[in-house]
């Protein structure tokens, strides 16, 4: 059976997000909670967490951000392994289903009452925006918590010795282009191949920068979905069209870097 979280209206979350945008983060960690009264849960679907476990998810995100340097200015390699065990830790220990993790209110209680530090923390700066708090018109991609755990839950490969090896290895800007184009996070055979293959070819074309290569990459794959049924190629012919694909753009990308004066 799967776990229901609370979850926070969004008019209510958003007015707490625009106050968390500016605070110091000693201020943030004394407003957090693990309860809200305009909090409420699901009627179906799981069974409803007790204060014990809320408590625990929030000690688990603090400790995550101990891990890496919590309060201290946080770098991008801290940040990237933060997300990296934050991401992992919330997908085995909240133990929801994916319909309970698709809502932006059940994210809001987590970034606005469990942990607003945390975000204040980890997207620094003069102002954190309020999308790191609720996300956005186009869903949970912006969420600090939501983008996590989507992303484990998209990348994991199982069974395997290490299913999350996807995820560790990618970076961020991989993982953006990769979970944001919905014609390739939607299929998970199709995910995993792109994944595999650019990880592939990037390494067998070092010079090209990789956030050119998974952009162009991505740019073909997406054309291509118009015309060629991935979901009804076995898996080893659509790694072989996938990794084909990937190749030649690597190839055409060198071609363009070589002619240029």
């Amino acid at each position: 059976m799967y776990n229901l979280y609370p979850r926070l209206p969004l008019a209510v979350a958003e007015s707490l997000a625009y106050q968390f945008a500016t605070v110091e983060i000693a201020t943030a960690v004394s407003m957090k909670a693990i309860w809200h009264s305009a909090a409420y849960y699901a009627p179906t679907g799981g069974n409803r967490v007790s204060d014990e476990e809320i408590t625990a998810l929030q000690k688990t995100i603090h400790r995550c951000a101990i891990n890496y340097g919590y309060p201290s200015l946080i770098g991008i390699d801290a940040a990237r392994a933060f997300d990296t065990q934050c991401g992992i830790c919330l997908f085995e220990q909240m133990h929801i289903h994916p319909s309970e993790a698709s809502h932006l209110e059940t994210w809001a209680f987590l970034t606005t009452i469990l942990a607003p530090d945390v975000v204040r923390w980890r997207f620094a700066g003069e102002r954190t925006t309020a999308e790191r708090f609720i996300g956005s018109d186009r869903g949970l991609r912006r969420n600090t918590f939501g983008r996590l755990w989507w992303r484990v839950y998209l990348l994991q490969q199982f069974p395997s010795e290490n299913k999350y090896k996807l995820f560790d290895v990618l970076f961020e800007d991989d993982l953006v282009q990769l979970t944001e184009r919905n014609t390739i996070a939607s299929d998970p055979q199709l995910l995993t191949a792109v994944c595999t293959a650019f990880l592939k070819v990037s390494q067998e074309h070092s010079k090209i920068a990789r956030r050119m290569l998974m952009r162009e990459s991505i740019k073909r794959i997406r054309r291509l979905v118009s015309i060629i049924s991935f979901s009804a190629l076995d898996t080893p012919m659509l790694h072989q069209v996938v990794t084909e694909v990937v190749r030649k753009t690597a190839q055409s990308l060198e071609a363009t870097t070589n002619s240029s004066p």
